[in-house]
C-alpha cells in the first residue's frame, strides 16, 4: 500500500507521552497505524492551536499554563490511547 504523509495538514508522532498529551488536550486524533516491529505512529489533525501545544511541550518552561493538564483528564487520555494500541 502506497502511503504518503501530508505534513503541512497531519502532525505525525511516535512518541506515546506526547500523543498522550495532546489527546488530553483535545486534539483530534485519527487511528493510530503500524509502523512495523510494534511502533505505532499517532496522526493528529494540524492547526495552530496544536502547533503552539507542540512548540510548549518540546521547548516551554515547566511553568507554562498550556502545559497544565488535570490529572484525571490526563489518565483518561492515557488508558485509552493504551485501549486502542492493545485492540
Amino acid at each position: 500500500m502506497d502511503y504518503t504523509k501530508n505534513e503541512d495538514k497531519y502532525l505525525y508522532t511516535t512518541s506515546f507521552p506526547l500523543a498522550c498529551f495532546l489527546y488530553s488536550k483535545g486534539e483530534q486524533m485519527s487511528s493510530p497505524r503500524e509502523l512495523g516491529r510494534g511502533q505505532k505512529e499517532f496522526t493528529f489533525f494540524r492547526t495552530e492551536k496544536l502547533d503552539r501545544l507542540v512548540d510548549c511541550y518540546k521547548f516551554g518552561l515547566k511553568e507554562e499554563k498550556e502545559l497544565f493538564i488535570n490529572v484525571r483528564d490526563y489518565e483518561q487520555s492515557r488508558r485509552e490511547l493504551l485501549e486502542i494500541l492493545n485492540n
